[in-house]
């Protein structure tokens, strides 16, 4: 693959171009970070992947991690050449090139169009039910309309999160020229001369003339021309509502901890007591925006995530092991009695050979006496008719008496040598009860198992309930100032009880107390158990975060329940202690 690399054309011979191009300039990256590792990489790769113009491609027609990506060396490949890739946040996980007008599938993955369109396409080649296709990253589930797989594409809404981000690292890179918006959304590149900061967009003359001018509410917007000192740092983008795809989201309901639309708001929010619109948190400088703490949490998650994927490698290696075991044990009992069996079997054989033997050898004498009695008697017959028929008187009286004679003699020989016993002997065969319930047997064995009670995914819940992503749990975070002796938050809800809680701020005897209490009091749900932890959040290092846990049962109209003495005043007070920034404090809340 290396030698074939031509460095001066910067890509492959035409014969090797549609094996992968683009992959295999990830390949030499990896062989120019890890030559040793090479050799074995090309090997698993021709083995296990199917490389096409449009980049890594799984052994079914488009790159599938979760069905694909089932053995070590697979994963490993794709580990190894996102490594390589700069940037890979902006890469689409199907061709690991940069994002080409991204889209978001329902489950909140973003592919390349191109991308997510041939996945769909050759989904729908291959899969019986064309209902739904699965996402290539989390299975989920997406349902399809009745429409071509282009026309679906193209009305998957735009990630304009991504968009904005590949932008700004262009600019960050180097210059460029700025094109207009409305024109990319045609697939058409033409330089942008004017910005509107109302709209948000970068217009070209004719966009700016035709479209833009002509709308009576875009005359009071801002629109400046874009002149060679001119800030080119792509504007912010508004995110569309994944629920009512012509609407964007720009309002934010504390209470329920949702980001929606105006449509959302007038239908499920217009009760909640919390609601600002984002353009008013992000101008409000008192409102915490905490993207490092945020960044720690996902971090944290991560770990955990990563440590219960260990646990499961662990654990499947382990569930390999015992089924290797327990063939290997059922395999050699197998063959152990079977090996057993065999003996037995060759034992008796040979005992029932030489009995009947023996038996046979006597009763064949026994039956040769009694043959030569029957033809000694034949003789006799027919010597005592030739006398009777021409003999004297005399020569008949002495042939019958020496003829009784002589059977008197043969036939008292015949008794003496006749064995009586082996002449009257017959077998029946006994076979062990046992061995004969061998053939009513419906198995030989069966499987049990055990049941753990340890759930791989509760690290992982915990650490995510920090980003409040579950309705069991609420996390609050809320700034106080440090001028002020009482102090309450403004309210937050807990979704699983419908209740809603504010944190008390208190500081008696110089010590810091934080409380929580419930302020609904239309709750039919009294009493609530509830589990709540309470954080003084250390400004500095997280790490040395103050953190306090309890469980109490609250009931209508109690007071707030926490603690008196979460530190002492001068300690909070001091700013190299990390805990006060500028006079105020964050206090943090998590109840479930």
């Amino acid at each position: 693959m290396y030698k074939g690399y031509n460095e001066k054309s910067n890509g492959f011979p035409q014969k090797m171009t549609d094996k992968g191009h683009n992959f295999c300039k990830v390949m030499i990256s990896v062989y120019k970070m890890k030559s040793k590792e090479i050799v074995t990489l090309q090997k698993e790769c021709a083995k296990n992947c199917t490389i096409t113009r449009g980049g890594l491609r799984g052994g079914r027609t488009c790159f599938e991690p979760a069905p694909c990506l089932t053995t070590t060396s697979e994963i490993r490949i794709l580990a190894m050449a996102t490594a390589v890739c700069k940037d890979p946040e902006l890469r689409c996980t199907i061709c690991l090139e940069k994002f080409n007008l991204p889209k978001i599938l329902p489950c909140l993955h973003t592919f390349c169009e191109p991308c997510i369109q041939s996945y769909v396409q050759n989904c729908a080649a291959k899969e019986e039910n064309t209902s739904f296709f699965r996402c290539p990253l989390c299975r989920m589930k997406t349902d399809l309309i009745n429409i071509s797989a282009t026309e679906w594409t193209k009305k998957l809404p735009t990630n304009y999160l991504i968009t904005s981000l590949l932008d700004r690292k262009t600019n960050d890179d180097k210059q460029k020229e700025i094109h207009c918006d409305p024109c990319k959304f045609a697939n058409e590149k033409n330089a942008a001369i004017y910005i509107c900061k109302d709209c948000k967009e970068y217009l070209c003359e004719q966009c700016f003339n035709y479209l833009h001018k002509r709308k009576r509410d875009n005359n009071i917007h801002s629109v400046t021309i874009i002149t060679p000192g001119s800030d080119l740092i792509p504007l912010e983008m508004d995110e569309p509502c994944p629920i009512h795809a012509d609407k964007v989201l720009d309002i934010f309901c504390f209470d329920h901890e949702k980001i929606c639309c105006n449509v959302c708001f007038a239908t499920k929010h217009r009760h909640c007591d919390n609601v600002r619109s984002l353009d008013e948190i992000a101008k409000d400088k008192d409102e915490v925006i905490d993207m490092s703490d945020f960044l720690e949490t996902i971090s944290d998650a991560t770990q955990c995530t990563v440590e219960a994927l260990n646990k499961a490698n662990e654990k499947l290696a382990q569930l390999a092991d015992d089924k290797d075991a327990m063939l290997q044990s059922v395999d050699d009992i197998i063959a152990n009695t079977k090996s057993h069996l065999d003996t037995l079997h060759e034992e008796l054989r040979g005992s029932i050979l030489k009995t009947f033997s023996n038996t046979e050898q006597s009763q064949e004498f026994d039956r040769e006496c009694i043959a030569a009695f029957q033809k000694m008697l034949t003789q006799s017959q027919k010597l005592a008719e030739a006398v009777q028929e021409h003999g004297s008187r005399k020569e008949k009286f002495v042939n019958v008496e020496k003829t009784r004679m002589v059977i008197e003699n043969d036939f008292e020989r015949l008794c003496s040598t006749f064995n009586f016993s082996e002449t009257s002997k017959r077998y029946d065969l006994h076979i062990e009860d046992k061995l004969k319930n061998v053939l009513n047997w419906s198995k030989i064995g069966s499987l049990n198992f055990q049941q753990s009670d340890e759930d791989p995914l509760t690290d992982i819940k915990t650490a995510l309930c920090s980003l409040g992503c579950f309705n069991d749990y609420t996390v609050f975070q809320y700034s106080f100032s440090l001028e002020y002796a009482l102090q309450v938050s403004p309210p937050f809800l807990l979704p699983k009880s419908q209740s809603k809680w504010r944190i008390e701020f208190h500081v008696i005897n110089n010590n810091l107390g934080i409380y929580v209490n419930c302020i609904s009091n239309d709750n039919s749900d009294w009493p609530l158990d509830v589990s709540v932890e309470l954080s003084l959040v250390n400004q500095v290092d997280r790490k040395k975060d103050i953190v306090r846990t309890f469980q109490h049962l609250f009931t209508k109209g109690e007071l707030g329940r926490g603690f008196k003495s979460i530190i002492d005043w001068q300690s909070l007070s001091s700013t190299e202690k990390g805990y006060n920034s500028n006079g105020w404090i964050k206090i943090k809340a998590r109840l479930w």
